[in-house]
């Protein structure tokens, strides 16, 4: 018999954290960072006292290392401020950690999964209620104001609340594969649409358009799903996509001024979208990578480059993110740093759904597609992915998608 040398405090750890993460993680950028790297030092040490290092040797977590070391020995020296970029190269392992440490020892038992799930739905009960106050009454619960144009911060004092939750949202949705409650396709059908609907509402709210387009997008995909897994109900998701296509029509009628903002505007954005805010930031950003095409700039040193080379002189705009993820990878990185990059997405994307694939299960699988996409789609907009907040929701993300690969390849190899 193996005797398990690992600390008790690390012991602890593996059971208290999981209802501790949605809390730490979503509340507080400072605390997010922390979480983050103590959940992936704790991982370490728990891998280094069983000496089970397997997880390591997967091929996205091998790439991972691959562009980490990319960073280190070849863009940070290429930096145009090296000594800026140091700790964002350095630290960029943490995210894949974090990943790996749910997938492999925190998420691992199913009771585990369950005091996630919870927590996190009456987190973001508590945030939905707090940013809902804000809507009606002008401050949520902390006295924070809304932000111009009507855009809700809900307790984050920022607009964020709608892409933070729409990064959360789909990950409820995996407890129809963790609580044996849900196994019915009445209940599954009335918990997803119940979920879908109740976001879709929130972010709606929230006027953040980008978050709306992608919280409608994703729901569509795990309806389409869900059609596929159950085709003898696929009269329920008609009913469900419709019930989706009217709500969005009622609020469209009952909060005109949100929907100007929300539909109408974003109509015309994407009409005439070069000569947009987006358009311009986007060209913006390639016009940086062009200077340095193959090994970037830099980590953190987008805004210095942009300033300096004045591509944004002639806009009201100020250099601040690219807004989009692979803009922003490859002004700082190069070509090399994100084709590097893509190749460490497509193998998460082929670790996590590979399984699902094979055993046909539609469902789950559009769950984690969207939990993936709505991370990695080449053509999202909106707060830079590399801000430590939102990064932390992202591979929280890769790590619920990983655990249940490992789930359905250990029920496909025990079959």
């Amino acid at each position: 018999m193996m005797i398990d040398n690992t600390p008790i405090w690390v012991r602890y750890s593996q059971t208290a954290l999981p209802w501790l993460l949605p809390p730490l993680l979503l509340f507080s950028r400072a605390l997010a960072d922390l979480t983050v790297l103590l959940s992936g030092i704790l991982f370490l040490i728990w891998s280094f006292q069983r000496q089970d290092w397997h997880w390591a040797r997967n091929p996205w977590f091998r790439l991972s290392l691959l562009f980490w070391a990319y960073l280190l020995f070849v863009n940070l020296p290429l930096s145009v401020d090296p000594s800026d970029s140091l700790l964002y190269a350095i630290t960029f392992m943490r995210w894949p950690l974090f990943a790996a440490a749910l997938a492999y020892w925190l998420l691992t038992s199913r009771d585990r999964q369950k005091h996630f799930l919870i927590a996190l739905l009456f987190t973001s009960l508590f945030i939905a209620l707090d940013t809902g106050w804000q809507y009606v009454t002008g401050v949520d619960w902390f006295g924070i104001p809304i932000a111009p144009e009507n855009r809700l911060t809900g307790p984050f004092r920022n607009p964020v609340a709608g892409i933070m939750m729409v990064r959360v949202e789909f990950i409820l949705l995996l407890a129809i594969a963790v609580f044996s409650s849900l196994q019915s396709i009445y209940r599954q059908v009335l918990f997803i649409v119940g979920i879908l609907l109740s976001f879709l509402l929130l972010i709606f709210i929230t006027g953040e358009r980008m978050a709306f387009m992608l919280c409608v997008s994703a729901s569509l995909l795990v309806l389409l799903g869900f059609a596929l897994q159950y085709p003898a109900r696929q009269t329920l998701v008609v009913l469900g996509g419709l019930l989706l296509i009217l709500v969005i029509i009622a609020l469209m009628f009952l909060l005109p001024e949100t929907s100007q903002r929300m539909v109408f505007s974003t109509v015309e954005k994407l009409q005439n979208f070069r000569e947009s805010d987006y358009g311009q930031v986007f060209r913006g950003a390639f016009e940086v990578w062009q200077h340095y095409p193959w090994f970037g700039s830099g980590l953190h040193s987008y805004q210095a480059v942009c300033a300096e080379l004045g591509v944004m002189a002639n806009t009201a705009i100020a250099c601040t993110h690219p807004h989009n993820l692979y803009l922003h990878l490859g002004a700082e990185t190069g070509i090399v740093g994100v084709s590097l990059f893509c190749l460490m997405v497509l193998a998460i994307f082929h670790q996590a759904l590979a399984s699902l694939w094979r055993q046909k299960s539609w469902l789950l699988l559009t769950i984690c597609s969207a939990i993936l996409l709505l991370s990695f789609w080449p053509l999202i907009g909106g707060i830079s992915l590399l801000n430590n907040w939102v990064a932390a929701l992202v591979w929280l993300g890769v790590g619920w998608a990983l655990t249940v690969d490992l789930q359905h390849s250990s029920a496909e190899h025990s079959a």
